[in-house]
């Protein structure tokens, strides 16, 4: 694993890239052109779209929008494995799942884009993330994204407790919190996804941190899940769930239902990824706000890692119908304006350069955490393939309804490495 330091420093500091023009330069596109495209999360896709549209006068986007990102990405390797997928489409960097960029690429359903103008500016951390398994940019950053604890800021005023900011801290907050009748930490683990977001959160303080190369040592047969500080995050995860931290039995509750308890100020705070506000402030009541904190995992304030990864990433089907109208949507994105706008309306912060962003109550936290070198990648970026994650994902569920143990889960996620090497 490459220094997170100078990986996050190259993405959040918007020094990768030269900004674009709108539009993208040339001749605009035909009118009655058409594009097709398909993301995991609508409203900063849809912001984007009808930019885009605008801009270029004559086009049109036809959109197909999925909130749920394991419904998503079922759905996406269908379409493209039976040549019925669109034109564009929103993935995840790295690898890790069965949209990620590496597995994509890997069975050939991505265009090369290394082409493209913006291509060549990208810098080498970017292209570890965007680049399929023979080195050829298959995808272009959108946003940088970060999990820590979110909080509804009007509603932990109202509690008068105070943000923790070390591990002792969190538990003493959970107590004080429940005996307000306010739930500490939304979580809703019925929605898949949402149940790695706890131990991420965890593991950048407990191991990713203090150990960058733990990925690497894994795959030289050097180190182990089961016996890593891995098992202290995992044990700490079903500790807050002991002491009351999160809501009751999380694994019946969905994401848009969490997001609802801390829209609501029901629940003070959620662990999760930033763009996770923009759900959140559906429900919520008009001039609540929300900030976000590095999730403390140590007895030391000064021990606390933020994960802060790409987050957005969209790619060009291999079998587009319009393949220059695909392009330059792309083209759009790697634009100073299609990067504020898309980090803007998903509460991110742009992966390439964009000047006139501003960074926020969210987003500042981020910046500081990488400019400190207390920054780490998202785990499942380096795992070797989508078992891994998918193992992880299955094996917490089961781990908060007790049909498996700590030794048991680590154990499959070892093997799980292990057979995807």
């Amino acid at each position: 694993m490459k220094s997170v330091k100078t990986f996050a420093s190259a993405c959040c500091l918007a020094v990768a890239a030269t900004a674009c023009s709108t539009s993208g330069g040339g001749a605009p596109p035909s009118s009655g052109q058409v594009l097709t495209l398909a993301a995991a999360g609508q409203g900063p896709a849809e912001a984007a779209v009808k930019a885009f549209e605008k801009a270029n006068p004559g086009v049109t986007v036809k959109t197909t929008f999925t909130e749920d990102d394991a419904s998503y990405q079922q759905q996406l390797r269908t379409q493209l494995s039976s040549g019925t997928a669109p034109d564009v489409f929103r993935m995840w960097p790295g690898g890790g799942n069965t949209m990620a960029v590496r597995d994509l690429g890997a069975d050939g359903m991505l265009m090369d884009l290394s082409g493209e103008s913006w291509a060549g500016g990208l810098s080498t951390d970017l292209k570890a993330v965007t680049s399929d398994p023979a080195g050829k940019i298959t995808a272009v950053p959108v946003t940088i994204g970060a999990i820590g604890a979110i909080w509804n800021d009007q509603a932990l005023a109202k509690s008068g407790l105070s943000k923790p900011a070390t591990w002792p801290e969190v538990l003493v907050f959970c107590k004080a919190a429940k005996g307000k009748d306010v739930v500490p930490f939304a979580l809703g683990l019925k929605s898949a996804w949402v149940t790695q977001l706890v131990p991420y959160a965890l593991t950048a303080s407990l191991v990713y941190g203090p150990n960058p190369g733990f990925t690497q040592e894994q795959k030289d047969g050097k180190a182990t899940f089961a016996n890593s500080e891995w098992k202290q995050a995992v044990n700490k995860y079903l500790e807050m769930r002991d002491a009351g931290c999160f809501n009751d039995s999380p694994n019946g509750v969905g994401y848009d239902e969490q997001m609802q308890l801390l829209g609501q100020g029901k629940a003070l705070s959620a662990v999760h990824v930033l763009s996770a506000v923009q759900s959140a402030l559906n429900s919520a009541p008009q001039g609540t706000t929300f900030s976000m904190s590095p999730f403390p995992a140590t007895d030391s304030a000064d021990g606390t890692y933020l994960p802060v990864s790409v987050g957005i990433v969209y790619g060009v089907n291999a079998k587009a119908k319009n393949p220059a109208l695909a392009k330059k949507f792309m083209e759009f994105l790697a634009s100073a304006e299609g990067q504020a706008l898309y980090a803007t309306e998903s509460g991110s912060s742009p992966a390439l350069s964009s000047p006139s962003f501003k960074a926020d109550a969210l987003q500042q936290p981020v910046l500081d955490a990488v400019k400190a070198g207390k920054s780490t990648l998202y785990p499942d970026q380096g795992w070797p393939n989508p078992k891994v994650q998918q193992e992880h994902l299955t094996s917490i569920q089961e781990l908060f309804n007790g049909t498996v143990d700590v030794p048991t889960l680590l154990g499959r996620m070892d093997k799980a490495f292990g057979e995807a090497k």
